[in-house]
């Protein structure tokens, strides 16, 4: 029979065995990627929002984000989740067409063909292991590149936004999930109604500072709030418009023979002119007032916004609260709409919010703005995992994280293997 020693030595031998082989995460394992639809930046300052204080107190927070052309929701989103522009992941507008396709596109199309040009980051972390989750989120809904999320749920506006937050908690304990997304479509819809500075989006800010308040004390309720990365951010702003006062139609302007389709139409106007005709038209509206048009090879390069097929071959873009149209008399018939979004990305008025706050984030710190393109390496980064192709840059949101600081304390698997060689020095 061995003697207390030697057994003392054998379990010491199998400590040291099984810790040796152990490595410290730089970052917490768990990572939660929030979208409040339509949040303007400048909603914060517009009443008391003091779950968002303390959130960002125990946090970071940006002066504002921005975000890529077109400000749609689709093209917005799918860029935060592949950090690439509009015009390489090729959702480019929230209706579109496709020319080899011949087909159109809208928010509800799921069909892979269109989706699968840049990798969201939810099939990407599936690549190295992590168990990914969308609870709603442009795209989600699609298998890119034959993955899908570990976890999934087709599209409700109905879900209340609470059950929300208790089924990503529940996705986090039970399923153990590593990432996951959660979007609400509020603001947005409120904005769209009411208007940026109405008395209505100041409550529907309020109620949303309360889901993150409920949010914050599910995952103290949950113990999560020390092993989860959250992320708040959204796509897009909003501004208000008069539908019968500052339209421009296309249509004043242009012979409709002149024109193949407008697939999309608002702030922004895409035009597939008939074959032959893209110089007329261009000349046409030159010089129209209030808008801005382009041959497509012309557009701006600040843009990132023509190098891909469904990006049609003129483009139209409206001074700011201005609206283009191939109909105007339908368009000022359109009630409960009183703003919207879609201009020029370096208008003030179309930059979203973003915060951050967890375990591997600065305290109560206020930085300069970043582009939603940083978002997928920064989340990469957290995640542990190599990104895929990016047009964003973690060196510009690199100072936002504080690493898990390692001891000065020799690491574990060394104080074993010093207190054995001891033990042997005893015997």
């Amino acid at each position: 029979m061995a003697s207390g020693k030697s057994l003392l030595l054998i379990c010491l031998f199998v400590c040291l065995l099984g810790i040796s082989d152990q490595t410290q995460s730089k970052y917490a394992d768990k990572l939660l990627l929030v979208s409040m639809d339509g949040f303007r930046w400048d909603y914060l300052y517009k009443t008391y929002t003091p779950n968002f204080d303390k959130f960002a107190g125990n946090g970071i927070k940006v002066e504002y984000m921005n975000n890529s052309f077109v400000t749609k929701t689709f093209p917005n989103h799918y860029t935060i989740v592949t950090g690439v522009y509009e015009e390489t992941h090729g959702i480019v507008e929230n209706s579109m067409y496709d020319p080899d396709f011949d087909e159109k596109f809208n928010m509800g199309t799921k069909d892979t063909k269109w989706w699968n040009a840049s990798e969201p980051i939810w099939c990407h972390v599936k690549r190295f292991n992590l168990k990914s989750g969308t609870y709603y989120w442009p795209g989600s809904e699609t298998e890119v590149n034959g993955l899908r999320p570990d976890k999934w749920l087709n599209y409700s506006d109905h879900t209340p936004f609470r059950k929300r937050v208790d089924d990503v908690m529940d996705w986090f304990t039970n399923d153990k999930l590593n990432f996951v997304t959660l979007y609400f479509p509020e603001p947005d819809h409120t904005g769209h109604v009411y208007g940026p500075d109405s008395p209505e989006i100041i409550e529907k800010v309020k109620e949303m500072d309360g889901i993150l308040g409920y949010l914050m004390s599910k995952l103290e309720e949950k113990k999560l709030k020390d092993k989860v990365n959250v992320i708040v951010t959204s796509d897009h702003g909003m501004f208000s418009i008069d539908v019968k006062n500052k339209v421009v139609d296309i249509y004043d302007h242009v012979n409709r023979s002149q024109v193949q389709r407008i697939p999309s139409q608002g702030p922004v106007a895409q035009i597939q002119p008939v074959h032959g005709q893209t110089d007329a038209v261009v000349d046409q509206l030159r010089n129209v007032s209030h808008i801005t048009v382009y041959h497509k090879r012309d557009i701006p390069d600040r843009l990132h916004y023509k190098h891909n097929r469904r990006i049609m071959p003129v483009l139209v873009m409206a001074d700011e609260g201005w609206l283009i149209t191939d109909n105007k008399m339908d368009l000022s018939a359109r009630k409960n709409y009183r703003a919207t979004h879609g201009w020029d990305n370096s208008l003030m008025s179309m930059k979203p919010i973003f915060l951050a706050s967890g375990p591997n984030f600065k305290k109560n710190t206020l930085f300069g703005p970043i582009r939603n393109v940083d978002i997928y390496p920064l989340m990469c980064e957290l995640m542990g995992i190599p990104p895929g192709p990016t047009n964003g840059s973690l060196d510009r949101v690199m100072h936002f994280l504080i690493p898990f600081q390692v001891n000065a304390a020799p690491p574990v698997h060394i104080a074993w293997f010093m207190l054995f060689l001891g033990l042997i020095v005893m015997l």
